[in-house]
């Protein structure tokens, strides 16, 4: 997990890997087991065992690579084929055993599969030339960006003022972090303790009204579908818009035009920011975007699960379904987690109100830490659908009760004066 301070060092942790399914299999397919292993070790020893073979070769199925070493093993997915074969056994790939039962019962496919095969290899010029020409147009609609170029991909957005794909995409990636921003709102502010008691009302007003101009500093994240954008989140510079791309939904921006309040907050953050580096883009410069993979995994399985919603507007439609997927949930932990902590404060027993780090009464909650887990790519996933688990997460929120000797505590009052001051200067 990300270190909101990284100045404060602990000692690394030794991990065991965890216990995962493959399957084994003899080199004549006759024979196929489960088994479960989280080394490469034990697994040669269960294969070993199962096969009866003392000194065992492991192979995976789809292409008769042999799987030589720890490190490579630890990067199969669950449930790989692995077929298990003695030194001088010859290896037949899934491919060599399906095309030999083929050729024994189905000759006359196979023969229409050289035909076709010897036609391409005697006009592999003009038909390279075709592949070639068609990759070439796909690319050329990929790069065009405005409405006046490829006025097809902007059917059904009838906003005329809207001209490119990459202003399109800014308001797609706000959209939804917007949609966060109003879920917490209303959850934290409908709950009864915030009707009952005055003083937890005025704390998860300064949360929620910390949150809103974070998210005006940062543009509610726009960059993140945005193709232009210089900084680049892979699987593994904020654009100035103008006033009309935000919306003007508090009561307070009525005094400070949107546009205004994002320059000030973003002058008000400081050098001391850890938000910064999580505003950047989840795309290549082309617009491709790759899925993260499920919450609780490190990649995506599928090669396959890949879309540029710039190409076409197919491609725009499917990409809603794509998910922004919080490893810790938002509503069945990060928000419950909020609530607690500001009864706590709350509560008439002070004892519970206090500081984990600093054995001190609390002053705040955590808001950089919320911050992050709610809005941030800290805590979201891209995930293609397939890859989203609605199922709960065993993740815990790392927002806590903090204390006036907490440098989270005074970088948030610092962001205050500095963002207080900011508005008395710029405003007539």
């Amino acid at each position: 997990m990300f270190d909101l301070f990284p100045s404060k060092k602990s000692a690394p942790v030794a991990t065991v890997a965890p216990m995962q399914g493959y399957k084994i299999t003899d080199v004549e397919r006759s024979r196929k087991f489960g088994v479960a292993a989280n080394s490469f070790r034990m697994l040669r020893e269960k294969a070993s065992e199962k096969f009866k073979i003392a000194d065992c070769r492991v192979y995976l199925a789809q292409d008769g690579t042999e799987v030589t070493d720890e490190e490579y093993f630890q990067t199969l997915p669950p449930q790989t084929l692995l077929v298990i074969a003695d030194k001088d056994a010859i290896i037949q790939t899934d491919f060599e055993l399906m095309y030999g039962a083929i050729k024994a019962t189905h000759s006359d496919l196979l023969n229409a599969g050289e035909l076709a095969k010897q036609f391409v290899s005697n006009n592999q010029p003009e038909i390279s030339k075709i592949l070639i020409d068609a990759q070439r147009g796909r690319d050329d609609l990929i790069r065009r960006s405005s409405r006046n170029e490829h006025e097809q991909w902007f059917e059904g957005i009838d906003d005329r003022a809207v001209k490119t794909k990459e202003e399109v995409m800014k308001r797609r990636g706000q959209d939804r972090v917007r949609g966060y921003f109003y879920k917490a709102k209303d959850e934290l502010t409908k709950c009864a303790m915030y009707r009952a008691n005055p003083v937890a009302r005025e704390l998860i007003d300064e949360m929620i009204e910390l949150f809103r101009q974070l998210l005006a500093g940062f543009d509610y994240f726009s960059c993140m579908f945005d193709r232009t954008c210089q900084r680049r989140m892979t699987v593994p510079e904020e654009t100035i818009g103008d006033a009309k791309d935000d919306v003007a939904d508090e009561t307070d921006a009525k005094r400070i035009p949107p546009k205004r309040l994002k320059l000030l907050v973003q002058r008000s953050l400081g050098s001391s920011c850890r938000i910064d580096q999580y505003n950047a883009a989840l795309c290549s410069v082309r617009g491709d975007f790759r899925c993260m993979g499920l919450w609780d995994d490190v990649r995506c399985r599928y090669d396959s699960h890949r879309i540029n919603p710039y190409a076409n507007r197919e491609a725009l439609i499917l990409f809603q379904v794509w998910n922004l997927d919080h490893q810790i949930e938002i509503s069945r932990t990060v928000l419950p987690s909020i609530l607690t902590n500001i009864g706590r404060m709350v509560s008439a027993e002070g004892e519970v109100a206090i500081c984990k780090r600093h054995k001190r009464k609390g002053k705040q909650l955590s808001v950089i830490t919320y911050f992050l887990e709610l809005f941030t790519l800290h805590n979201l996933k891209l995930v293609h659908i397939v890859c989203h688990d609605k199922g709960a997460h065993d993740l815990v929120s790392r927002g806590t009760i903090i204390c006036d000797r907490c440098e989270e505590y005074q970088y948030i009052k610092q962001f205050q004066r500095k963002l207080q001051s900011s508005c008395k200067d710029d405003l007539p």
